[in-house]
């Protein structure tokens, strides 16, 4: 399957099953999350102070940039024809509409959060870090002030807001989050090292240590994500440097390993046919981890690519 890097070397790059590149790498501002539209457009944040998202074509060439309306853009999520971008630094979600070609048509709404928590290092503003679409349902991920804000994405791609869930307990600094099939929602927390576990009302149900060893010094979990049949659940470990597996079980997450990324400060990571590709942001490499037929857990970890400052990991 192929796979997109994204960086913040102002590139990101296209590799074959044998991470072997596919074409010359992409030159654009800090590409630092990528998505794939339904017609193969890639979308690339600019994650700067004014945020920007472009859109390129297979081969990369490049289609047009629109600023996003905030700062730091570091998510994106793609649904028909409207694409979602989450701005970091000023804790608002930018809806675009798409042209039948994928290409970028214009900006149809920004929406603003407002309000903040109590970790006043962190926490003093807004943060939106991860946008998904799920049923015209957006629900954006908000660092900064605890939530997960939830809005209904119209026709003309406007986004109403229906309701905001606070997490508990405040401090924990959600990051992001994936839906179970069974209708529970899984969240990390960067804040607290820790995993919680929603029904599909979003109500709180658990929160379990990110990691099975104790770190050392802070630990800041950040991409999350289910295996094919759902049975377990990863998580990758900033800090520990580490992915953890969780069995999801009916009553709950069970822990049952954890092991090294082989590389540090894994930002982000996919699962690929048998396999993780982890992006390890600050040892620049992307690590394979396979797994193992049986049981679905990570074997040790294995050098794919040096790539430089590597953020994300999108397959194709």
């Amino acid at each position: 399957m192929p796979v997109l890097i994204g960086s913040y070397a102002d590139l990101y790059s296209t590799y074959d099953d044998d991470f072997k590149p596919l074409a010359p790498p992409v030159h654009t501002p800090a590409p630092s999350f990528l998505a794939v539209g339904p017609t193969g457009i890639r979308y690339a944040v600019g994650e700067l102070d004014g945020g920007q998202v472009s859109a390129f074509t297979p081969e990369g060439e490049p289609l047009g940039s629109l600023p996003t309306g905030g700062g730091s853009p570091c998510h994106l999520a793609v649904s028909g024809d409207h694409l979602l971008a989450a701005n970091y630094a000023t804790g608002s979600v930018a809806a675009f509409a798409l042209r039948p070609d994928g290409s970028l048509d214009r900006r149809t709404d920004l929406a603003q959060h407002v309000g903040a928590s109590v970790r006043e290092d962190r926490q003093e503003g807004p943060h939106a870090h991860h946008v998904t679409i799920r049923d015209h349902m957006v629900h954006a991920v908000d660092l900064g002030m605890d939530a997960i804000v939830h809005y209904r994405l119209t026709p003309e791609g406007l986004l109403e807001h229906v309701l905001t869930t606070t997490v508990q307990p405040l401090g924990s600094g959600p990051r992001h989050l994936v839906f179970h099939p069974d209708g529970r929602v899984f969240v990390s927390n960067e804040l607290t090292s820790t995993v919680s576990t929603y029904t599909s009302g979003f109500e709180l149900l658990d929160v379990k240590p990110s990691c099975l060893v104790q770190p050392v010094g802070d630990n800041f979990p950040s991409e999350l994500a289910l295996s094919r049949d759902a049975r377990l659940l990863y998580v990758a470990n900033r800090g520990n440097d580490t992915i953890t597996t969780f069995a999801v079980e009916p009553e709950g997450l069970l822990p049952i390993d954890e092991v090294s990324t082989g590389g540090t400060w894994p930002r982000h990571f996919a699962v690929l046919d048998g396999a993780l590709c982890v992006a390890n942001q600050h040892s620049g490499t992307v690590t394979l981890l396979e797994l193992d037929r049986d049981s679905g857990i990570p074997h040790p970890a294995r050098v794919v690519l040096e790539h430089p400052s590597p953020s994300a990991v999108i397959p194709v």
